[in-house]
């Protein structure tokens, strides 16, 4: 079943943070081109929703938005596990976001 978790409350509050049961459950695509829905990431009058996945820095930037603003079914469809954890170092996260994911990762808390 899927979890998840709030982020702590030292700043106030913060949007809750979706988490996997296990890391394995990321099966998203290396390649290609992704389009968020709108409940994810809705840009207004910004870039289209649609990420190539080829490029690496529209890649980082799928990561952040899912993370940040997707559901547990988000992130189990547009990330992979593997991907993941070598982007993870390069990823711009909010601080309660990245807390909740590092036990997950097996990193120890920042």
């Amino acid at each position: 079943m899927p979890t998840t978790t709030r982020g702590h409350r030292r700043d106030g509050w913060h949007r809750p943070v979706a988490l996997p049961e296990q890391l394995e459950d990321l099966r998203g695509p290396v390649c290609g081109s992704v389009r968020l829905p709108l409940r994810t990431y809705s840009s207004g009058a910004g870039p289209d929703r649609v990420f190539d996945l080829d490029n690496e820095a529209e890649r980082i930037e799928l990561y952040q938005i899912v993370i940040t603003d997707g559901t547990v079914e988000d992130i189990s469809r547009y990330l992979n596990h593997t991907e993941l954890l070598r982007l993870w170092t390069r990823l711009w996260l909010p601080a309660h976001a990245r807390r909740a994911w590092e036990p997950l990762l097996g990193l120890a808390a920042s």
